[in-house]
């Protein structure tokens, strides 16, 4: 408190001194000056008449039915304000001209004179120092068809990354702001909605496994009015803006008058791209020689697959079919949005309604997603000097999950890729006849993925409540304080059957499963209060000032109870409790944490050339550690995280005003300091947990704790370039950045005699480079209007420092090499050198395979070359072979977006790419395999059969004794692509009925074209958001092609 209050005397005391220096300076320039011009649409080059006018707190006027203007003003060096409805608000710096042209910008297009909000203050983009993209959503919201955020956001700003989880509806993307810079931590940027932290990251992990709940769908997509990316140091956000800061501005009514609108579409989901399978024939013919390798083991089955071939047989109607079980698994479906909204008021309140129903059915069988969504915000001005800002929102989804891709048993989406499609789904007798019932799970061990689909349950349904309310008091013309108060509540219920019943069942320690019964409960619950004065002025024509100063208290608790019970008496017995005690399990958590921030932010400018941005945060965590590196105060340790910023208008420089196609340059250099307090909540703290030894239960140390634990801190700098040509018909924005971590969070052994693996230390430095560049054109104007953007962006990491030196770790059978002096998140694995064609070429390379046993087996015919590395030291292939075989960062990056309109006619396009950036094919990996039983691609019918056959595909061998799939360069390929990610067309209708404002109908496709070498369903994937699970693609679900009729009606 008592820092607060020396900053507000300071407040007090420098507005005083600046108001006496300005009035000063007025009092002794009392000449007239007169200022002369004209108002002109940008886009049609014609008059504006009545455009007003202003000098600030000096004079003003309208502009006449042809434009011309004239305005005193206290020097050629003010500047006056232009406004017309319909158009961005646009200051011009006379910069000693006496006679200017003003060339208005129209609302809905971007342009460099529209507001932007930074959480602190808004501000015109022309003026800021920062690297900032601010969109408008009704310039990019005419791409229809999106069900979430993120599919926005990857479409405008440079240097934002967006890969989907999955193709199943709702599950979201992981957003990436300039690369990733935490090896172990989340790289998800900050989130602030209307003002208040929105946690995406709430939820903890889900039990459906390969599915991601994605709360960040909660946000109706026609609900949000504009978004701003903080990209570099974003010092008011403190310890959780070291990966950028979104900021969301939600639907406001800006006028009194009452308006409606609906907007509904239906669509229908396309069959996704499936993998090329083995058919009936094809396969029996690969199981066979897989069998011929099986050993005894296996020599009934193969007899009855051959025996079964003679018609007659009593197994012939079994193992004689040509299923496609992907087709089984998949199919078309449909989907659907409906929304109202309603804006209006009068002059005491304001108000914006929302309602909306989304449902979506997707691709997998069974699954449906269906979500309801309400929105009320509200201003309220109780007097000329207190109004209050409310915020309140409700999500409710509900998800039926058919299957997801994951590497199980149970998963439909797997078992259809792999089961025989020789088999049938429904059982059939001697006669061949069809039987109602399915089959259960076959003599190959593989389940019936249409009878897991009939019987199972994936259920999700969660629920979040979102609001707040921000109440401001303006003291005076200069000094305003503001005070938001906000809640977010979450719940999350999971329900999960899996059927014994065409299931393969489990075998473990304790027992078999058969059946699967789970259940969790996820809760999470935050208070937030901002308390924040600002002081803001201009002292004249010269100097611009905006201070603000606050306080953010942010309180947490989280709460999740889960239990999974196995093998029921039968499948109808579906609930916890009712499976065997021995497998039973149970668990759960309660987690609280809370943050206190103290900020600081200050804007200056001179002359509207010259712009400066200074803030400040002090951070504190209850998860930070008490004995951590920071400011020790009050008990607790916390963090001083700064940023300056600096930037130069050239175009109000008097010398520039004669550079007549030059609308706007501007220079920008910023540096600052942010922090990652994804550290855990108990990571820093001794707990103790109970656990049960014998059926007795008792209390054992929860972690190895680090009380020495803190934030990574991220330290940002940018120079960056504004520009703007020909009445701003084409602008650009182009940044270099350099960020670096440092205090990187990683975990390194712990001591044996601990009990524990690991320990969470900060110890690593990560460098992170890159370039972003935005352009857009208003290509065409009149009477075709067309505006094309393209957004693209580039970066480098490199690992500066680690404990050891080098680390590899393995995930998904894959081996990721985190080094010191290499890129973050290399694939580490052996090189190939196609296949030996004969046993003559195997015998010269004279290389053998390291067997699990330790013996040694030579290489033969059929097998993959491996490269031997060291050849100096063995000739066996082993772990020392290893080298780096592929990077998952792309080479550059980003998006071209079209939007052209004509009478009443709109086409909207985006196109997203990518080029370099190589992918892990893990699916491939087990579908070309030739180890199990499992089916293949048709890539395998090229594989090695006799010697002296040239392939690039080895021999077919059960168990793979000598390695040929193991992880090498076979199953990294480069995840270059172009997509057509969506298409819209509309058409504005011309007449309008009675009490009808507009009516627009539309067609829209998603994801419609492709274009990629690359073998696997969608390049887009990635694992997850850290950083070692990049580029590595686990064969989720595909992004759907999706086609969709709506319209929109405005009353």
């Amino acid at each position: 408190m008592r820092f607060l209050k020396r900053f507000f005397v300071s407040f007090v005391l420098l507005s005083t001194l600046l108001s006496f220096s300005a009035a000063q300076e007025q009092a002794g320039d009392t000449a007239e000056i007169i200022v002369t011009g004209v108002v002109y649409d940008a886009v049609s080059g014609q008059p504006l008449a009545f455009a007003d006018i202003s000098c600030p707190t000096f004079s003003s006027a309208f502009s006449d039915i042809d434009g011309v203007f004239s305005i005193p003003v206290r020097s050629l060096n003010d500047f006056i304000i232009i406004s017309s409805s319909g158009y961005h608000t646009q200051e011009v710096v006379l910069a000693g001209r006496s006679e200017v042209a003003v060339y208005m910008q129209e609302g809905v297009r971007p342009s460099f004179q529209q507001e932007v909000n930074f959480g602190d203050f808004a501000q015109k983009k022309a003026y800021t120092p920062r690297a900032v993209t601010s969109v408008n959503m009704p310039f990019v919201g005419d791409l229809a068809g999106k069900d979430s955020p993120e599919s926005v956001l990857g479409s405008s700003v440079p240097g934002l990354k967006v890969n989907p989880r999955s193709g199943i509806p709702g599950v979201g993307a992981d957003l990436f702001i300039r690369g990733r810079s935490s090896l172990n931590t989340s790289n998800a940027p900050l989130i602030i909605v209307d003002g208040m932290i929105y946690d995406i990251n709430a939820y903890g992990n889900s039990m459906i496994e390969g599915y991601t709940v994605n709360s960040f769908a909660g946000i109706e997509v026609d609900d949000i009015e504009s978004f701003t990316v903080l990209k570099d140091a974003a010092a008011i956000y403190g310890a959780k803006a070291a990966n950028g800061v979104i900021l969301i501005n939600t639907i406001r009514a800006r006028q009194q008058a009452t308006t409606i609108d609906f907007k509904m579409y239906g669509g229908v989901n396309l069959m996704p791209e499936t993998y090329p399978l083995l058919d009936g024939p094809q396969y029996k013919t690969h199981l066979l020689d897989m069998l011929s390798s099986a050993g005894p083991d296996y020599s009934e089955l193969s007899h009855l697959i051959r025996a079964s071939n003679v018609e007659g047989h009593p197994q012939y109607y079994v193992y004689n079919n040509n299923t496609d079980w992907q087709k089984e698994v998949f199919d078309q479906s449909n989907t659907s949005a409906y929304r109202l909204g309603i804006k209006g008021g009068d002059d005491v309140a304001l108000y914006a309604l929302s309602v909306g129903f989304m449902q979506n059915e997707g691709v997998v069988n069974e699954s449906k997603y269906s979500r309801f969504n309400l929105r009320f915000n509200s201003d309220i001005k109780f007097s000329e000097v207190l109004t209050l800002n409310s915020n309140i929102a409700f999500a409710y989804h509900d998800k039926h999950i058919g299957g997801t891709g994951a590497q199980s048993v149970d998963d439909v989406v797997t078992q259809a890729r792999i089961k025989a499609p020789f088999l049938y789904p429904n059982i059939r007798n001697e006669e061949g006849y069809v039987s109602s019932v399915l089959a259960d799970y076959d003599s190959l061990g593989v389940s019936n993925p249409v009878a897991i689909l009939d019987n199972q349950q994936l259920r999700d349904v969660n629920y979040r409540f979102f609001g707040s309310f921000n109440f401001n008091f303006q003291l005076n013309d200069y000094f305003q304080f503001s005070n938001l108060v906000g809640l977010s509540f979450d719940k999350d219920r999971e329900s999960i059957f899996i059927p014994s019943y065409g299931v393969r069942p489990q075998e473990t320690p304790r027992g078999e499963i058969t059946n699967q019964m789970k259940a969790r409960v996820a809760r999470h619950m935050a208070l937030n209060n901002d308390f924040r004065m600002q002081y803001t002025r201009r002292f004249g024509y010269e100097h611009g000032l905006n201070v603000l100063g606050g306080v953010r208290i942010n309180l947490n608790d989280n709460e999740e109870d889960w239990g999974q019970d196995y093998t029921s008496a039968n499948d109808m017995i579906r609930t916890l409790g009712n499976g065997l005690a021995i497998l039973r399990q149970k668990g759960g958590y309660l987690g609280q944490w809370n943050s206190l921030t103290t900020y600081l932010s200050g804007d200056y400018d001179y002359l509207k050339r010259y712009f400066l941005h200074v803030s400040m945060s002090v951070d504190g965590s209850s998860r930070f550690g008490k004995e951590a590196d920071g400011l020790a105060m009050m008990n607790s340790v916390f963090g001083f995280f700064p940023s300056v910023s600096a930037g130069w208008l050239l175009t109000s420089e008097p010398f520039m005003q004669n550079v007549a196609a030059l609308d706007l340059l501007k220079l920008r250099v910023g540096y600052g300091v942010t922090g990652n307090d994804d550290i855990g909540n108990f990571s820093a703290l001794k707990y103790y947990t109970s656990q049960n030894l014998w059926s007795y239960q008792g209390i054992v140390q929860g972690n190895l704790y680090n009380p020495s634990l803190k934030w990574e801190t991220n330290t940002k700098i940018n120079a960056g370039l504004d520009m703007a040509l020909f009445n701003e018909r084409l602008s650009l924005t182009a940044d270099v950045y350099q960020n670096t971590t440092t205090d990187m969070l990683d975990y390194i052994p712990a001591s044996r005699l601990s009990g524990f693996d690991d320990v969470l230390v900060n110890d690593g430095e990560i460098l992170t480079q890159g370039v972003d560049l935005g352009v857009n054109v208003q290509v065409l104007n009149q009477p075709l209007k067309w505006d094309l953007g393209l957004n693209m962006s580039s970066y480098t990491t490199e690992v500066k420092s680690i404990n050891g030196d080098r680390k590899v770790t393995e995930l998904f059978g894959a081996y990721v090499l985190t080094e010191v002096g290499s890129p973050l998140g290399v694939f580490y694995g052996y090189e190939t050198n196609g296949v030996f064609a004969t046993q003559a070429a195997a015998d010269a390379a004279d290389l053998y395979a390291l067997l699990p046993n330790t013996s040694l087996a030579p290489f033969e015919a059929g097998d993959v070359h491996f490269v031997n590395t060291n050849p100096e030291t063995d000739n066996v292939i082993d772990e020392q072979d290893r080298v780096v075989i592929g990077n998952p960062n792309p080479d550059f990056f980003g998006s071209v977006t079209s939007r052209m309109r004509w009478k009443g006619i709109s086409l909207d396009a985006l196109v997203s790419f990518s080029v370099g950036g190589d992918v892990y094919n893990y699916q491939r990996r087990q579908l070309e395999s030739m180890n199990a039983l499992g089916n293949q691609t048709t890539a395998t019918l090229n594989r090695w059969r006799y010697d002296g056959q040239v392939t690039d595909v080895p021999r077919a061998v059960y168990g793979d004794e000598n390695g040929n799939s193991r992880f090498s360069d076979r199953w990294i390929e480069d995840g270059s692509f172009v997509r057509l990610k969506n298409v819209t067309l509309g058409y504005l209708l011309p007449y309008k009925p009675l009490g009808i404002q507009s009516i627009e109908v539309f067609a829209a496709a998603n994801n419609l074209l492709t274009f990629t070498d690359y073998k696997g369903l969608d390049p887009e994937f990635s694992a997850g958001g850290y950083s070692l699970v990049q580029g590595m693609d686990l064969g989720m679900v595909p992004q759907t092609r999706t086609l969709m009729l709506g319209v929109k009606i405005g009353l």
